[in-house]
């Protein structure tokens, strides 16, 4: 079982566990990292959904789910991570529905959904947002 509590007088900044062949669901404990500012769960065979808990990662600057089986729609928490620069959610082919309208609390930097079922909101103030992100990777397909 992995241990996610740092050691007293220690805070985690960085927890880097891409290609380790994780299985299962991304568990909701991760939300209890307060520091973390990185988290790269890429390259796993995770599936289930993203925890809403992930949202209580206020410091969190990048976040790396690319390339698992992670299904269902992203929880709208997400948009509470008011420091995040990059999002990568590529490589999910199982994650579906609208992009959740509070990812506009967000400046990110690099978003890439390329390769899911995510959908856009059409409304111009979320394509402006979209328009906004200088390195944006996206499937194009906008919400019915």
């Amino acid at each position: 079982k992995l241990a996610l509590t740092p050691a007293p007088g220690q805070s985690r900044q960085e927890l880097d566990l891409s290609w380790n062949q994780l299985s299962g669901c991304i568990p909701p404990e991760l939300g209890n990292l307060a520091n973390l500012r990185w988290l790269d769960l890429s390259n796993n065979p995770l599936g289930g959904r993203i925890p809403p808990e992930l949202g209580n990662l206020t410091d969190l600057r990048g976040l790396w789910l690319i390339n698992n089986q992670l299904s269902g729609e992203i929880p709208p928490q997400i948009g509470n991570l008011a420091n995040l620069q990059r999002l990568y959610l590529n490589g999910n082919s199982q994650l579906s529905g609208p992009l959740p309208r509070t990812l506009m609390n967000l400046q990110l930097d690099f978003f890439y959904f390329n390769d899911t079922d995510l959908c856009e909101p059409g409304d111009a103030a979320f394509q402006t947002w979209l328009g906004g992100i200088p390195d944006l990777r996206r499937t194009g397909v906008i919400c019915q």
